[in-house]
């Protein structure tokens, strides 16, 4: 399955190709490069990327030389991507240096001609403040490209990468895991509320929770209790709170809460789980077994109801030992899916790479919606924009989505073909209000600067007239 999603998100509508100079990009090796996307930084799906290829030096690119950070020209038409070979440290590293130069793009080489693997984990708070995409090539196609630009007085190296689009429909589906007990997992879900909530009728949102097994409990049938796991060790969660009061079973135990309000009021498990991450796991996780009733009565869910759905999701009245209809629907879509890591998110059954998150965002969410500052580095958002067809695209997506980088590095900003030739429309017609408004005005200006010389011209002719006619009388005098 994993080999099986990677297919799925390398798509034909991906490419990277070379476009200058002709002699390399017609080598046969070079007319096709694979890459992968790592799972860090920001990810511009459907997006362009064209620059310059530049070779890091050192190679490695693991220390930064100081006086050159920030000594780069961030216009577009000046960028550059930068080449790197992976090892000696960790990729996101390289990542955050490559952008602390101003490169728009880091492209990592393999050290290896087997299958490209540039796993990292989500939950990295490293990982919060990559905002270029990072790919990884194959060694022998990276060499090539290495000793093109080790040679003296090479011609530039122009690259072009284009990344994969989402699947578009009229209706997106999107799924997100998460562990229950883990306030990390929570921080999508709070940046993406407000943005599900204005596009809420054209989303379909599955929430998961990720579970594990304990091997040992099915050699003997699950039947002993495990501290970890709930119905004799077949859902397990990890700890939560370390040498705490709380154990794995408090975790389990809170994601058939969270099925079950999710079952009862999908909109109410919205305000649920988000006030459940702010008040319940932060410095006092320890009470966060408890601390769920609160936030219940919080956001008017009826406890009665939901602890009737926890029971009944048993098969037994013992929840150590009996099975459970939830948690066993959830394990089986684990297993299907092969979810060993979290948070993961799902976009029309694509699996999503790049940060799931987004810094510099505030929230209030007893006040109203949350405001993301920069949208257009929200790589989810992004992503659920551009998986609509043009014609179901939600409001707030034509307000916020972003364009890309043309071949020569000019910036397109996102249009909506089919509307071209009503901004046409509107913009010309603008233009002639203000020109059949100028008109009317220079007249009218134009009609009472005349009346006013012509009046003037008048008096002085009068005034001459009277003048003389006073000068006869006085010498007939």
């Amino acid at each position: 399955m994993l080999l099986l999603s990677l297919l799925i998100i390398v798509q034909a509508d991906q490419y990277f190709k070379i476009l200058s100079p002709s002699t390399l990009a017609s080598e046969e090796i070079l007319k096709e490069i694979q890459f992968n996307i790592a799972n860090f930084g920001y990810v511009p799906y459907g997006q362009k990327i064209s620059a310059e290829l530049e070779l890091a030096q050192p190679y490695n690119f693991c220390e930064l030389q100081e006086e050159r950070i920030g000594n780069y020209n961030n216009d577009y038409a000046n960028s550059k991507i930068l080449l790197v070979e992976r090892g000696e440290c960790l990729n996101f590293k390289k990542a955050i240096n490559a952008q602390n130069y101003g490169y728009v793009m880091l492209i990592i080489v393999d050290d290896t001609n087997q299958e490209l693997n540039l796993g990292a984990r989500n939950d990295s708070e490293s990982n919060l403040d990559i905002r270029i995409p990072t790919i990884m090539i194959s060694k022998n196609q990276g060499n090539i490209l290495k000793n093109f630009l080790l040679q003296i007085n090479h011609k530039n190296l122009y690259v072009q990468v284009k990344f994969p689009d989402f699947y578009q429909t009229d209706i997106v589906k999107y799924e997100y895991w998460f562990s229950s007990m883990d306030q990390k997992s929570y921080k999508f879900l709070r940046q993406f509320y407000s943005f599900h909530m204005q596009m809420n009728e054209s989303l379909q949102f599955t929430p998961h929770y990720t579970l594990g097994r304990c091997a040992q409990c099915a050699k003997t049938n699950f039947n002993k209790r495990d501290s970890l796991c709930l119905s004799g060790g077949r859902y397990c969660a990890p700890d939560p709170d370390g040498d705490g009061p709380l154990d794995g079973q408090d975790a389990v135990r809170e994601v058939v809460r969270q099925l079950c309000i999710y079952n009862v009021d999908k909109v109410k498990w919205w305000k649920y789980v988000i006030k459940y991450s702010q008040q319940c796991l932060g410095s006092s996780i320890s009470i966060a077994n408890l601390c769920y009733k609160y936030v219940l009565e919080q956001v008017q869910i009826d406890q009665q109801k939901i602890e009737n759905c926890y029971k009944e999701s048993f098969s037994g009245l013992n929840d150590d030992l009996d099975d459970n209809l939830l948690l066993s629907k959830e394990y089986e879509k684990n297993e299907e899916l092969q979810i060993r890591a979290w948070p993961i998110l799902y976009i029309n059954d694509i699996k999503y790479r790049g940060s799931l998150t987004v810094s510099g965002y505030k929230s209030n969410f007893d006040q109203g919606d949350q405001e993301i500052y920069d949208s257009s580095r929200f790589g989810p958002f992004q992503a659920v924009c551009k998986s609509f067809i043009n014609s179901s695209l939600p409001e707030v997506c034509k307000r916020r989505m972003v364009g890309y980088l043309d071949d020569d590095g000019s910036w397109i900003n996102y249009t909506q073909e089919t509307n071209t030739w009503i901004v046409w429309l509107v913009v010309l017609s603008i233009m002639g209000i203000l020109m059949m408004c100028t008109l009317y005005l220079y007249k009218r200006l134009f009609i009472k600067k005349t009346n006013e010389e012509i009046n003037q011209q008048v008096n002085i002719n009068l005034a001459q007239y009277y003048a003389m006619n006073e000068q006869d009388r006085n010498l007939r005098n």
